[in-house]
């Protein structure tokens, strides 16, 4: 019993939620309405402004460093275990270690993006 009651107040809870967004919505739609039929200028949109400070170039960065960094750990990880084998690691094919090549190349193209971002910028 009590679920339900937790689920009925949870899609209540949701339901409500979306209501005030739908009203919040129509509110703005309205005030641009009237200030398109008076002629003013109108005020960026709250979605626009949280659009243009989201900051893709740091994202890049982030995402690149990050896949380097993978890859070079995963590389190196494995070329010390194929190196000493011991009984446990003796099923580890020679060469695997090239597998941390992939991400280095990943994060490699990451990095070369935000480098001509970087530079169209400036």
């Amino acid at each position: 019993m009590e679920i339900a009651i937790v689920m009925v107040a949870v899609i209540g809870y949701l339901g409500f939620r979306q209501w005030l967004q739908h009203d919040r919505r129509t509110m703005i739609h309205s005030e641009r309405l009237a200030a398109i039929e008076k002629g003013v200028d109108l005020p960026p949109l709250e979605q626009e402004v949280r659009r243009s400070s989201w900051n893709v170039q740091r994202l890049l960065l982030l995402a690149g460093l990050v896949w380097v960094s993978l890859g070079v750990a995963t590389f190196v990880t494995l070329s010390a275990l194929l190196a000493h084998p011991t009984p446990s690691t003796q099923g580890i094919p020679q060469g695997l270690q090239w597998i941390g090549l992939a991400p280095v190349c990943i994060g490699l193209s990451h990095l070369i993006v935000y480098l001509n971002g970087k530079r169209k910028e400036n």
